[in-house]
């Protein structure tokens, strides 16, 4: 290894720029298998002008179809230097002087017919590169900002943006540009329920109204909220127990966002009852995949396009490892496939805090007058509330709701928290 930064299926280091075909022709592989790769080739004069065209050159007459480099200069921190080859592009199979190879892990394989023939059906089936995005006036900010990150190099510019699969035939800026832009309105929810069914809904959280991705992570991080563990120290040993898998949740959540039927415009959602968790999406299991195929993760992605730039964020499993995690986790049955959509069933494994405190809440409610009852309803669901409002919505006169509120707070039930511009209610 000549640097510190291992190979994988998207990185790969060449010794200098005598190993130039080598490394374009690793490229072509990396485009194929995972539609971007980045190839580095040590160099003691990263200002070769005359090498760094004629790299430019040879991968634009060698890989077919045209793909559009960005090539730099990179130092890594044992201070050996290398001339960086970064590339992006979604209408594989590309080959390299005629023949076709695909990445595996870190070497690279010719691809057989077979192996041709799919990447050309996965080329040609991608229902959110064809759709045109009814706004066209789309910023990426986050989405670069994310991939700069990563170690990308994103650029606004018709070629990286079409090579990242966000063009339609035409150059417009299509379905999957509309998903990661920064003007995506979709609405991302997490529904709780209160019970087992879906007859009282509790509250409705919206995530959405940015980017996808920052919209995915935010449902992710409220979920993760969720999260406690059961400590048991009754037996010899101390044990303890998730209420459930955060990682089999992240998998289950990611794959809905990655693989919905984004064209229908129904976004997935989570639902969070008192016994478990359900991920929704639409849409059917991915194109070409029998059932066992989508449970053994080997498929490939409904939206190729959408799923190669999470790939790029490792945002993704990129060996397909999500989907058999969740079966070895919780088993087959916690998939539930229709004719709509997907349903994932993530089952807790015993009954969670915020379930008991509500129960306790009504139980304390349950003992309660009707106006202290009325006054509390409204103050919890309205925490930022004037008294004058609480008159206005119970029909109490404001001194009958100043006396029971001030009878809730000596049952320590109730209390004002903040100051006096910026006060908030919170009920214990």
């Amino acid at each position: 290894m000549i640097c510190p930064k291992e190979e994988s299926e998207t990185v790969a280091f060449k010794e200098d720029l005598t190993l130039m075909d080598e490394g374009i022709r690793t490229l072509s592989a990396m485009l194929n298998s995972r539609r971007h790769g980045t190839v580095y080739f040590g160099t003691d004069d990263p200002d070769d002008v005359r090498g760094l065209e004629r790299l430019r050159d040879a991968i634009g007459k060698d890989i077919v179809p045209r793909v559009f480099p960005y090539i730099g200069r990179r130092t890594f921190g044992d201070g050996k230097r290398y001339i960086e080859v970064s590339a992006t592009g979604s209408s594989a199979p590309y080959s390299y002087r005629g023949r076709y190879f695909v990445r595996n892990v870190t070497s690279d394989g010719c691809a057989g017919p077979e192996t041709v023939a799919r990447l050309v059906l996965s080329r040609g089936i991608d229902p959110l590169q064809d759709m045109t995005s009814d706004i066209q006036d789309l910023s990426f900010e986050y989405l670069f900002t994310a991939l700069i990150s990563h170690g990308h190099h994103p650029r606004d510019d018709p070629d990286y943006l079409r090579g990242i699969g966000l063009l339609d035939g035409q150059g417009m800026f299509n379905l999957n540009a509309y998903l990661l832009s920064d003007q995506n309105s979709i609405p991302m929810r997490i529904v709780l329920f209160e019970g087992t069914d879906r007859k009282k809904t509790v509250k409705t959280t919206d995530l959405g109204g940015h980017g996808l991705i920052m919209s995915m992570e935010a449902v992710y991080d409220r979920i993760a909220g969720l999260r406690e563990t059961r400590v048991d120290t009754d037996t010899l040993e101390r044990t303890e127990t998730d209420l459930f898998d955060l990682d089999a949740f992240r998998e289950a959540w990611v794959n809905a966002c990655v693989h919905n039927a984004w064209w229908t415009y129904g976004p997935p959602s989570v639902h969070v009852f008192d016994d478990r968790i359900e991920v929704m999406s639409y849409g059917r299991i991915p194109f070409l995949a029998s059932e066992m195929d989508f449970f053994t993760g080997d498929h490939r992605p409904v939206n190729p396009g959408l799923f190669s730039v999470f790939a790029r964020l490792d945002k993704t499993g990129r060996n397909g490892h999500g989907i058999p995690r969740i079966v070895k986790t919780y088993g087959y049955e916690t998939f539930g496939m229709t004719d709509g959509g997907l349903r994932v069933t993530l089952p807790f494994a015993f009954v969670p805090r915020f379930v008991t405190l509500r129960k306790i809440a009504e139980e304390t409610i349950s003992h309660l007058k009707p106006d202290e009852a009325s006054v509390l309803g409204f103050l919890k669901d309205n925490p930022r509330a004037k008294l004058s409002e609480v008159s206005d919505y119970t029909g109490m006169t404001l001194s009958s709701v100043k006396k029971t509120v001030t009878v809730l707070k000596d049952k320590e039930i109730l209390t004002n928290e903040g100051t006096n511009r910026n006060s908030l209610w919170v009920v214990k």
